[in-house]
């Protein structure tokens, strides 16, 4: 079909109009930014700060004595270079609501605290440099995440001490970032920010560079243009994030570090970290000082120091901008589309759409008009043949996972399986749709390009009116599947979706992969579902181009049809290959001490998979825990538990209601780290407690009140972090039985078992658990 003069004027108005603020932000990334400083910053002195926290202290946990040991060092090298430190205590309830990933409600108090030192400037005009110095565990040393980071921080307040400088800046050292920005939130909640320009955050120093842009809001185009002409003229590499965090914008705790909290006030901010999928020592023991860089400590404290000296924001305190704009990276370029150009892309497409479909439903005869039956018939073959494809795309995953009897068997190599599944559902495309022809539904191209059209118009239509900047990956596939009305041709085709490719790319190289795959296979039929979905417009296009030239598409079919075969077959057996652990993704294994009431304890040594066979015979282990070798118990005999608890309770009757007043009274020698209190009961019940959890913290509107499972049983989980009490005094009111469990976590620095193999990564802890029914 040739193209009309109209069709023409319009498809090049639309990609005019999209050029147009791409050539303006991109001429405003490449202008130069004066370097106003010199950089003193020092890697080695940086290193030394790393080394004291991660050897002398070693792991921080929010609300520990050594994250206390922490911020006391923190404040004593502030105070040595001249800056103003106070601390900033605080004990915030935190409510994790029920969801598909979490299925009790939980309530924690976080205890800790922030180290907030200024250095006044000419000017009242802030700048805010933060940091988090807590670690993710009692286990895990927190080298990289984020003794990195505060060391950059300690380094940049020795030498911003010595310059002259007219803004004012603030260092905050954040605590319980791990905990989901407890620090960063209580903080900006808490601060006057009328005077703050705007906020870095550094959280991770190592290769290669990420510079985060969003949380639940996305920092202001006016910031990232500046931040990444610096980087573009000082050669750093770097990788800008905003749409791998979609996962997590609208969760309570949302945001990728304290950065984010700053976002959610109206500051402007972005935060430095490493960009990709975290490597294996992740929030893990192996976050050791080995894995700190100097010369990247050496590079993002330069580029942090000139990054504050040379960026220059007009406006003060909170304001608004633009958050729904786009951006696309080209190397050291980032161009912008604002929110008003995407829009404006969105409803000419859109209009361009509607003309082509108002010209093929009235085009040609009667004979040739639209038929409805047909539609859906193709629809329905579509469906069907997408389902099929998504549905044996993971057939290689599921059969080594059932013969090797794993369940993470994508652990160490998740890019492997990702590109093995797309080759196997390319593979079975390609077997199917040779078969297509022999089906009893419509051959006329266009219909498969009028249903296509139609499934990516509504949903492009939903989503433009729920966020502009979700829609635009199914707009732009919308308008390529619209030129196809003119040219069907592969490469359109495969370009239409580009950018639904490069979300997942943006996935797999975020923190948020590993749960998203554990996702994809817990809920399979939902995920089944969505990519089923996503398939059929993809299928319409293809059969479209196919049944153009019906006599090569179905000669190269049939000469494919073999060698995909072969290749789906051989993809599955080589994924038999992949090994599930290595040095770098070791298994994870738990060493723990267990303890209930008066009883013997023991050593439980588990896994979320099959125990390694060297370490179950390195434990003379013969008889596992099951069946399923996941688990092993070793006796502790003739030894106290590290807890004891006394219980008194008092019960009372008002209008057939159960009135407990429980008081639990703790005995123990070292403290512990985390005591929960986890109610279940088969009726709603009630609980106040000034001791445990004050109330007078809890969020407005909100009761301890229990939550009803599935099951129909009402539970709620209490939880807190150091200081612990010695005693804990709750009353309930419940119309019947109430179980209440008590669970101590303790730090294990000498554990009785130590193991050490090359592909094992193991947590050592203690736990006492006792249940009352009351």
């Amino acid at each position: 079909m040739k193209f009309s003069k109209t069709s023409v004027l319009v498809l090049m108005a639309i990609l005019g109009l999209l050029a147009i603020p791409w050539l303006r932000y991109s001429r405003t990334n490449i202008m130069s930014i004066p370097n106003n400083s010199t950089s003193g910053f020092s890697a080695e002195l940086a290193y030394e700060h790393v080394k004291y926290l991660v050897q002398k202290i070693g792991p921080r946990p929010a609300g520990s004595k050594s994250e206390l040991k922490a911020s006391q060092y923190i404040s004593y090298v502030l105070n040595q270079n001249g800056w103003k430190v106070h601390e900033q205590p605080f004990s915030k309830v935190v409510v994790r609501e029920t969801s598909v990933l979490q299925k009790e409600q939980q309530i924690e108090l976080i205890n800790s605290q922030n180290i907030i030192a200024e250095l006044p400037g000419t000017r009242p005009d802030t700048i805010v440099v933060g940091a988090h110095y807590d670690s993710a565990n009692f286990n895990a040393p927190g080298a990289v995440d984020n003794a990195s980071g505060v060391g950059v921080l300690l380094e940049l307040a020795r030498v911003l001490s010595k310059e002259p400088h007219e803004e004012t800046y603030q260092l905050v050292f954040f605590g319980a970032e791990e905990y989901g920005l407890v620090g960063s939130q209580f903080y900006t909640t808490q601060a006057d920010l009328s005077a703050v320009r705007w906020m870095l955050n550094v959280d991770m120093v190592g290769a290669p560079l990420e510079i985060d842009v969003a949380g639940k809001k996305s920092a202001p185009p006016e910031l990232i243009k500046q931040v990444v002409a610096l980087a573009g003229e000082n050669d750093i590499p770097f990788h800008l994030s905003r749409d791998s965090i979609l996962m997590t914008r609208e969760s309570s705790q949302g945001g990728a570090s304290d950065f984010s909290s700053f976002l959610d006030k109206g500051i402007p901010a972005i935060g430095l970290g490493i960009f990709g999928r975290p490597e294996g020592y992740f929030h893990r023991p192996e976050d050791r000082l080995d894995r700190v860089s100097l010369e990247e400590m050496q590079k993002i404290g330069d580029y942090s120091q000139r990054l504050l000296t040379n960026v220059k924001m007009e406006k003060l305190g909170p304001h608004v901008w633009d958050e729904l704009y786009l951006t696309f990276q080209l190397g050291k370029y980032v161009f912008i589309l604002p929110s008003y150009g995407n829009r404006l892309f969105t409803l000419l497409t859109f209009l361009f759409t509607i003309l082509l479909l108002i010209k093929y439903i009235r085009k040609g005869t009667e004979k040739d008009r639209l038929n409805w039956k047909k539609a859906l018939g193709i629809l329905g073959v579509t469906l069907l043949l997408s389902l099929i494809v998504i549905g044996l795309s993971g057939i290689g995953e599921n059969l080594w996972s059932l013969i090797k009897q794993v369940q993470l068997f994508y652990f160490a190599y998740p890019a492997l399986f990702v590109v093995a599944r797309i080759g196997i559902a390319l593979g079975t495309f390609i077997i199917l749709a040779g078969w297509l022809h022999k089906l009893p539904i419509a051959r006329d191209p266009q219909l498969y390009w009028f249903v296509g059209v139609i499934l990516l118009f509504v949903v492009s239509l939903v989503l433009a009116l729920f966020r502009i900047d979700l829609a635009f990956p199914f707009v732009f596939w919308l308008l390529c599947l619209d030129l196809q009305f003119f040219a069907p041709n592969i490469i359109l085709v495969l370009i239409g979706p580009y950018f639904i490719y490069s979300l997942h790319v943006e996935l797999l190289n975020s923190h948020q992969w590993i749960s998203f795959y554990e996702a994809i296979h817990k809920y399979y039929l939902i995920f089944l579902g969505i990519y089923s979905l996503l398939l059929i417009p993809f299928c319409l296009a293809a059969l479209q181009v196919a049944l153009t030239k019906t006599h090569l598409s179905r000669k190269l079919l049939y000469q494919l049809r073999k060698p995909a075969l072969v290749v789906t077959g051989l993809l599955i057996l080589a994924l038999g290959l992949v090994p599930i652990y290595t040095k770098d993704y070791p298994q994870v294994v738990m060493v723990r001490e267990e303890w209930s009431g008066s009883k013997n304890g023991s050593v439980h040594i588990f896994s979320d998979e099959r125990l390694p066979h060297q370490l179950v015979k390195d434990l003379d282990g013969k008889d596992l825990d099951g069946q399923d070798g996941k688990s092993q118990y070793i006796p502790i005999l003739n030894e106290k538990s590290p807890l004891s608890v006394d219980t008194a309770v008092v019960e009372k009757n008002k209008n057939s209601q159960r009135l407990l007043d429980i008081l639990f009274k703790l005995y123990y020698t070292n403290e512990p780290y985390l005591i929960r209190l986890k109610f279940e009961s088969t009726s709603p019940f009630e609980i106040q407690t000034d001791e445990f959890l004050p109330m007078s913290k809890l969020p407005r509107k909100l009761q301890l009140k229990g939550v009803q499972q599935p099951t129909g049983i009402y539970s709620l989980v209490l939880q807190r972090t150091p200081p612990q009490r010695n005693s804990i005094h709750l009353s309930v009111e419940t119309q019947s039985v109430m179980t209440c469990s008590i669970e101590a976590t303790f730090p294990d620095p000498s554990p009785r078992i130590l193991i050490q193999h090359d592909f094992v990564s193991t947590d050592y802890q203690i736990l006492f658990h006792e249940s009352y029914d009351f």
